[in-house]
């Protein structure tokens, strides 16, 4: 039905050639009317394209005036609007400018911080550089300068708790400059000082020299406490000598033996008064007729009264509590050295080995004193670990106590010679023995040569003492009667028994092998007398 009506509006019309005729009058620029659906639709409906034109034309007029209408009437607003564009384009101008003027200021500024930074590093390093050299100055400086307060003192001040004090900073410099010397020796102020610290050492040294040697001379007086004296005086400023020692060994040597003479002769005068008092308490326990083998007294008269022949003394071959006497610690043993003064006021007398044991008290006490103090004073902190140190301290106390040595040894020998009491001996011995353990204990190895000394006199003694009763004890077994028989055991056999049991119990702990000898041939003479 629609093809018919189409064909019957466009009947006698030849659509064909007015649509060519269209087609030719469209400019070549517009698009291809055959592709447009816009013209497809017109001409598929036969609209009358003039009309249509002519239509669209006027529609276009009035739209044109339509626009224009409106133009009018918003034209104001439009050249508001122009205006305010172009002042917006002005402002980001302005803008444009400020950033581009920022942008350079910035990058400038980047360039200050660069430079900044630059020179931080630089000022940096120099600082640390500084800071070391300020440091290595500052100890050059303090090893080298020393206040005029303390060279004042040092000069011509009072030798005391404060000079002492400077005198230690002084040779903390005088030491620097030793061991720098040679690393600044291009140094100005080390040439300059070297020649002020010697000046300044001599002076001291001097100083320090008439200090010690005054203070030395107050030793000469038997009333004065050595002792006292060294503990409050000398080892408090011990660090005077010890720096004669490192700085004027000429005058450290001068105070050293003016000590060593003082000292010595000091010893000697107290000892020697020790020793002579000591010898006024003895006790005589044994003589020569005090033997095993000794013969029994005749009996007297029936008016008369029996005399043994033994006087009343202690029991010769009975140790009885002497042994307490020949213990040098423990709770058994006696006081630790005989007070003369108490002992004559008391009218007391002691047997050798207790005044031996006193004696030898006396001296291993004081040489241990005088050994350490030897070792704080006269042996410098830097000698002390060496060889030398310990060397030098023997060699000092070697000087002082070899007299007073030698008294002991004389005091022995003196008693040696008269003496017949084999356990008094052997108490001696033991004596020795002890003094030599607690001598170790002390770690005092000054008196080894006394120990060896006295024990090389007393051991032939008590040799020779046993060998005594061994022929008393021949002798007796000769002389014996054999016609005459006693029931009462022979007085030999109780003092072998009191002689042996004594030795045995002296000799337990040490097993000496001269004793257990001499025991033995006693043994068997005694045995060749009970069977003769």
């Amino acid at each position: 039905m629609a093809s018919s009506s189409v064909d019957l509006v466009f009947e006698g019309f030849d659509t064909t050639d007015e649509l060519g005729d269209v087609r030719a009058e469209v400019p070549e620029g517009l698009p291809d009317i055959e592709n447009d659906e816009l013209i497809k639709g017109v001409l598929t409906k036969g609209v009358d394209l003039r009309q249509y034109s002519r239509q669209i034309e006027q529609e276009l007029n009035d739209l044109e005036d339509e626009q224009l209408a409106s133009y009018e009437e918003h034209e104001s607003a439009l050249f508001e609007l122009d205006s305010e564009i172009k002042s917006c384009d002005e402002v980001l101008e302005n803008m444009e400018r400020l950033l581009v003027n920022f942008k350079s200021s910035l990058g400038a500024i980047n360039n200050d911080i660069q430079s900044l930074q630059n020179d931080s590093l630089s000022m940096s390093v120099k600082l640390k550089n500084r800071v070391v050299a300020e440091k290595q100055l500052d100890k050059i400086i303090q090893g080298v300068v020393v206040p005029p307060d303390a060279v004042r003192l040092i000069c011509n001040g009072e030798v005391n708790e404060r000079y002492l004090e400077c005198l230690i900073e002084v040779n903390k410099r005088i030491a620097y400059m030793r061991v720098h010397s040679k690393q600044h020796k291009r140094l100005k102020a080390f040439q300059e000082i070297q020649p002020e610290l010697d000046r300044l050492c001599f002076r001291a040294s001097s100083k320090l020299r008439e200090f010690l040697l005054e203070k030395i001379n107050v030793l000469r007086s038997l009333n004065s406490n050595a002792h006292v004296l060294q503990s409050s005086i000398f080892l408090k400023y011990r660090f005077f000598n010890h720096f004669l020692i490192e700085r004027h060994p000429e005058a450290a040597v001068e105070v050293r033996d003016s000590y060593i003479h003082i000292m010595r002769q000091y010893y000697l005068d107290h000892f020697e008064t020790y020793q002579r008092g000591l010898m006024k308490l003895e006790r005589v326990v044994a003589d020569k007729a005090d033997v095993i083998g000794m013969e029994e007294s005749n009996k007297l008269s029936l008016f008369s009264a029996a005399k043994p022949v033994v006087r009343d003394k202690a029991n010769v071959f009975n140790l009885g509590a002497r042994a307490s006497s020949a213990l040098i610690e423990g709770e058994d043993s006696g006081p630790r050295a005989i007070v003369l003064s108490i002992a004559s006021d008391a009218n007391e007398k002691y047997t050798f080995e207790a005044l031996f044991r006193s004696y030898s008290l006396a001296l291993v006490d004081n040489a241990t004193t005088e050994y350490e103090f030897i070792m704080q004073f006269f042996v410098s902190p830097k000698a002390r670990q060496r060889i030398t140190g310990s060397d030098m301290a023997r060699m000092v106390f070697s000087h002082i106590f070899d007299p007073s040595m030698r008294v002991g040894e004389q005091f022995l020998k003196a008693y040696l010679e008269t003496t017949y009491d084999a356990l008094g001996v052997l108490l001696c011995v033991r004596i020795m023995s002890q003094l030599a353990s607690e001598l170790q204990r002390r770690q005092v190895p000054v008196l080894d040569s006394y120990v060896n000394s006295m024990n090389m006199l007393l051991w032939p003694r008590f040799q020779a003492i046993l060998d005594g009763h061994i022929e008393s004890a021949k002798r007796l077994a000769s002389y014996k009667a054999k016609s005459k028989i006693d029931t009462q055991p022979p007085a030999i056999v109780r003092r072998y028994a009191e002689l042996a049991s004594s030795l045995l119990r002296l000799n337990q702990g040490y097993n000496t092998h001269v004793v257990a000898l001499s025991l033995a041939r006693l043994r068997t003479e005694v045995q060749a007398y009970l069977t003769h």
